[in-house]
């Protein structure tokens, strides 16, 4: 992933999210429509209106400016449309950004809600070609699609990596919890020792204090007054 790539997609995501990495639509889907916009909207009219004295009579010069003009923006639309098509791979989501003119879609899902990761290929070519669809499957719910995906072994490394990492911080809040929860209870337990041993000592002070008591008593009742 090179710098301009995290660099452009990270208002995409919180900003406390760390970007791993992003999958692009393969680079031969959008030199079919460009190619097809040439073909179609460029070669075919200029073609026909060269060769074509009816149209040149009913049509100015300038209408197939204009239609140039129109082509060359559907150019440029659709290969900014097909760079933002992508998934952004987080430390803790995958983001499903549907980019459009008017109507963006951001769909995420959380790494600890994907069940599996699936790569289809449909063609032979597609191995040749390195590309492949990429789909997730989540827990309970709809699946993610990125058609003629570049390369997705590597994003599927990287969705590994960051679920074993969550994994372990996880095992660390649990033990941490653990831990509090035994001080807590070491805590308790010293507490209930020491007023216990304060009860004790009460206790045998109390009885000496009785006995001594009682000692006195007896000592006054056994003695004759003579007077």
């Amino acid at each position: 992933m090179n710098s301009f790539d995290k660099k452009f997609f990270k208002k995409y995501v919180p900003e406390w999210q760390e970007i791993l990495w992003i999958v692009h639509e393969h680079f031969l889907i959008i030199i079919d429509k460009i190619l097809l916009n040439l073909f179609f909207g460029v070669l075919m009219p200029v073609f026909l209106y060269l060769e074509s004295n009816l149209i040149q009579e009913y049509l100015q010069f300038e209408f197939l400016e204009g239609l140039l003009f129109i082509i060359f923006f559907k150019t440029i639309y659709d290969i900014f449309n097909r760079y933002n098509d992508v998934w952004i791979i987080t430390n803790t989501w995958v983001v499903d950004l549907d980019w459009a003119l008017f109507d963006t879609s951001n769909v995420s899902v959380k790494h600890d809600n994907i069940e599996w990761i699936e790569v289809e290929q449909k063609w032979i070519l597609d191995t040749i070609l390195w590309k492949w669809d990429l789909i997730i499957h989540k827990i309970w719910d709809d699946n993610f699609l990125l058609r003629d995906a570049i390369s997705p072994f590597k994003a599927i490394d990287e969705i590994e990596k960051a679920q074993a990492e969550n994994t372990w911080w996880i095992e660390i809040e649990e033990d941490n919890e653990e831990e509090k929860f035994d001080k807590m209870m070491n805590i308790l337990s010293e507490m209930v020792d020491n007023h216990m041993d304060k009860k004790s000592e009460y206790q045998s002070q109390h009885s000496q204090d009785l006995k001594e008591k009682a000692e006195n008593l007896k000592k006054k009742s056994s003695t004759i007054d003579l007077s």
